[in-house]
């Protein structure tokens, strides 16, 4: 049985999540700033192996994948608020 609830609980999760990635795209947007490379650039030095020492890599690192994974998260609530109100005829 489909309640406001279900609705409501996914809005909370919808919303922690945008929180969470203005949080790391604000953090990932500083290192950029402070290191002068884009993420992007980033992680093609850090494939190839070619990163300063200077660069908190681990940080910058962890922060990026963190954000994948927030919107995949984020996606996959919207889906299903998506799919719920699909469901229930909303």
């Amino acid at each position: 049985m489909h309640t406001d609830e279900y609705e409501i609980s996914i809005g909370r999760e919808i919303s922690l999540c945008r929180k969470m990635i203005r949080k790391l795209e604000k953090s990932l947007g500083k290192l950029e700033r402070q290191y002068g490379m884009t993420t992007a650039a980033f992680l093609r030095a850090l494939e190839e192996g070619r990163l300063s020492a200077r660069l908190p890599i681990q940080r910058w690192n962890l922060e990026y994948r963190e954000l994948q994974l927030w919107q995949k998260r984020l996606t996959a609530y919207e889906d299903g608020l998506e799919s719920l109100k699909r469901t229930w005829g909303r």
